[in-house]
């Protein structure tokens, strides 16, 4: 039986404050939980309801489950419900700790791809780049200052669990920079008046970063560009989606081989 500070520890783990608090992450649907199971990541319990057991995929994860010895709690449809914050829940959530990072533990990227996420606010669009740089084979994911939080559960859904896989670490600009120059990174940064990106060719390692929604880079890393590229597009159309564009972008540096 699920308990009463079970279940208020899941209401405060869909909020930020809550969730930084507490340093855990809640994960829901089949897809995304299946997807920590075969991660590294660390459990605490998972909560489950007969609608889990609808589907194959729903099945074999509550078999997993159950063979992996992950503490797991059930509760009825209408009682997960109430718990879930999804409009279409699956039967399970996840609790589990979040991944503690920094950047000094990464270095010997002489063959690496980073990614550098610049106040990216739409959780839809964070989870989308975090599973393109998984597509793509970035091996680490840096989130600024000014960023959504990479573990709310919006952004954990919007990966489709990619993010299980990729290394994020948050951290400050001027951190970031003086870490790019010492493994001696390339920054790539995406800028509507830059080079069309398919004459760019950049030797590994790169880091390529996209910048919020609304304002762009900031411009401090304009200024430290190593290169500025773009999306050649139709003149009636202004901009992509950063989501769109930051995979866009990705695509074309990864499959230009030098």
């Amino acid at each position: 039986m699920l308990t009463k500070n079970k279940k208020m520890l899941i209401e405060r783990l869909k909020a930020r404050k809550g969730r930084l608090r507490e340093s855990l992450v809640l994960v829901e649907g089949v897809r995304c939980v299946s997807e920590a199971l075969i991660s590294d990541i660390k459990f605490r319990f998972v909560v489950c309801s007969p609608r889990l057991l609808n589907t194959k995929a729903g099945r074999d994860l509550a078999i997993e489950i159950s063979n992996r010895g992950i503490i797991s709690e059930e509760v009825d449809d209408y009682n997960f419900d109430k718990l879930a914050s999804t409009e279409h829940p699956q039967g399970v959530l996840l609790v589990c700790e979040e991944p503690k990072q920094k950047l000094l533990e990464f270095s010997g990227l002489s063959n690496q791809r980073v990614m550098i996420l610049d106040g990216i606010q739409d959780p839809g669009n964070f989870g989308t780049l975090i599973r393109t740089a998984r597509g793509f084979g970035v091996s680490l994911l840096i989130a600024l200052d000014g960023s959504v939080d990479p573990w709310n559960s919006k952004t954990v859904r919007a990966s489709s669990g990619a993010i299980f896989h990729v290394d994020i670490v948050p951290a400050p600009w001027d951190e970031v920079y003086t870490w790019l120059s010492n493994n001696k990174v390339k920054i790539i940064v995406a800028d509507s008046d830059g080079q069309d990106v398919s004459e760019v060719i950049p030797a590994l390692p790169w880091a390529l970063v996209v910048g919020n929604e609304g304002a762009g880079l900031r411009s401090e890393i304009l200024s430290s560009a190593t290169h500025r590229i773009a999306i050649p597009m139709d003149l009636g159309l202004e901009s992509f989606n950063v989501g769109v564009a930051g995979s866009i972008l990705l695509y074309a540096l990864t499959t230009q081989v030098r």
